[in-house]
């Protein structure tokens, strides 16, 4: 009964932080976002922390480091109107947070003892590689001397997130995958809504949708990852 207790309690707590944020991004309350979006990827790690007894020290260390960079990524981009250069630190704090997501999917198909499915399916990359040219080339105008290095740099390292994601099919539990390849693409759609709003148009409700897709993308590959060791 308490295990229970403390199950519905840590959810929702979540809830509270979620519906937080999500009302002050819809409603351009400020102080709302400012309240509950530092809290969401601290409660994904606290869940990750309490669950993880399965997981493999390494991998856990990989996904802490990555939503650790994640976090200062979300602190950043708070306060692009301040200074354009939270704009571009919050970039670079999500490319290290990308290639160590990166480094933790490889992780877990070396554990698997499997061939990786981009080995055997390399074509697969071309949609990626496709997607990633057409991107920069419509932001391309749009963006300073800086940001034309830096963008295209933050795009592979997204881009091969997915990519290695894709890349644990058939590698271990079935969900695992689902969960992380799933999480994957809505990273790359909540950050591609970011550029396109920022460098080419207005989005409507922009906030809701990038918040409601990243913290999806954030859940789900941590749910994978530790579904990926789920002794069921």
């Amino acid at each position: 009964m308490i295990a229970e207790m403390k199950k519905y309690g840590i959810h929702l707590l979540f809830l509270l932080i979620l519906i937080g944020d999500l009302v002050g991004e819809a409603t351009q309350i400020k102080w709302l976002d400012y309240t509950f979006k530092p809290f969401i990827i601290p409660w994904i790690g606290l869940f990750f922390y309490l669950n993880s007894k399965n997981v493999e020290r390494l991998v856990k260390k990989y996904l802490f480091i990555a939503l650790f960079f994640s976090w200062s990524g979300d602190v950043n981009l708070m306060f692009p109107h301040v200074n354009e250069i939270f704009f571009k630190t919050g970039l670079g704090s999500f490319l290290i947070a990308q290639i160590f997501y990166i480094i933790l999917f490889l992780k877990t198909i070396n554990l698997s003892g499997k061939r990786a499915f981009l080995k055997k399916q390399p074509i697969w990359l071309i949609a990626y590689l496709a997607y990633g040219l057409t991107f920069y080339i419509f932001l391309f105008e749009s963006l300073d001397i800086v940001l034309r290095f830096a963008v295209p740099l933050y795009t592979i390292a997204l881009l091969g997130m997915s990519a290695m994601a894709l890349n644990r099919y058939g590698n271990g539990h079935p969900v695992s995958f689902s969960y992380v390849f799933a999480g994957s693409l809505l990273f790359v759609a909540s950050d591609s809504m970011i550029a396109i709003n920022k460098f080419l148009v207005a989005i409507p409700y922009e906030g809701l949708l990038i918040m409601s897709t990243y913290i999806s993308a954030q859940y789900l590959i941590m749910r994978g990852i530790l579904k990926q060791y789920d002794p069921d």
